[in-house]
């Protein structure tokens, strides 16, 4: 780990309120009351699982500056693999860069797409344990909305684990008109694990200030915190 990222990303749990715990073991000093408590004790008896959004032929939006939703997403989903491997958690990633490895049959973006999707789904439900974040963008027909939001699966704790990620994420970007809320039913792999899972709309791409926001180093970190501070709270 470069000494940069580790010196940003001690600054940034300063940021939103970490205190070190016995054994190292981080938790935020002022707990959100909504905070979820997916396991009563034990953080080894849960398994991470960060899902950058998109990837591959699917490069997700495209922000008003140009830059792809993919590359956001996994950008912000690596600072949190580090920031978990710092308190002792290990990530299991559903994509590690942007090229996916596609079968022969999955000739069109179409079925690339569904490949792609069944794919997640699967690591997802047939890892024991689990818990899944699922990292994206969001996008408007217009310039004005703007603000991340953390919507939850069907599944037992999902809501639980959204509300207390969007508590933080009030504390972090100080956006407060955003509420957590359930998944639209259009999402697939959302509607189709088994587990706790919260997909997190880090912000749209559609707004100008956001967009380039969103591109900064120091911001994704702070969105990254809040992520993986939300996991660390619903298991602790």
């Amino acid at each position: 780990m470069k000494k940069a990222f580790l010196v940003r990303a001690v600054l940034a749990l300063a940021v939103v309120g970490f205190a070190a715990g016995a054994a190292t073991r981080f938790v935020f000093i002022s707990r959100p009351r909504a905070a979820a408590r997916i396991v009563s004790s034990g953080r080894n008896e849960r398994t991470l699982i960060l899902d950058p959004g998109h990837g591959g032929a699917d490069g997700g939006a495209v922000s008003v500056t140009g830059s792809f939703e993919s590359k956001l997403n996994l950008d912000i989903a690596l600072k949190c693999r580090e920031l978990a491997g710092l308190f002792g958690v290990t990530a299991v990633m559903t994509r590690e860069s942007e090229l996916l490895d596609y079968p022969k049959d999955a000739a069109t973006i179409r079925a690339k797409k569904v490949w792609d999707t069944k794919n997640r789904t699967d690591l997802v439900n047939s890892t024991e344990n689990a818990v899944l974040i699922s990292i994206h963008q969001n996008k408007y027909t217009t310039a004005s909305p703007h603000g991340s939001q953390a919507l939850y699966a069907p599944t037992e704790g999902s809501a639980e684990l959204a509300q207390s990620m969007q508590a933080l994420l009030t504390q972090v970007t100080g956006e407060s008109k955003r509420t957590a809320a359930r998944i639209g039913e259009s999402i697939y792999l959302l509607n189709h694990v088994e587990c706790p899972a919260v997909l997190i709309e880090c912000g749209f791409v559609s707004n100008a200030v956001e967009a380039k926001r969103l591109e900064e180093q120091d911001y994704q970190l702070k969105l990254a915190v809040v992520i993986t501070g939300a996991y660390l709270n619903s298991i602790s």
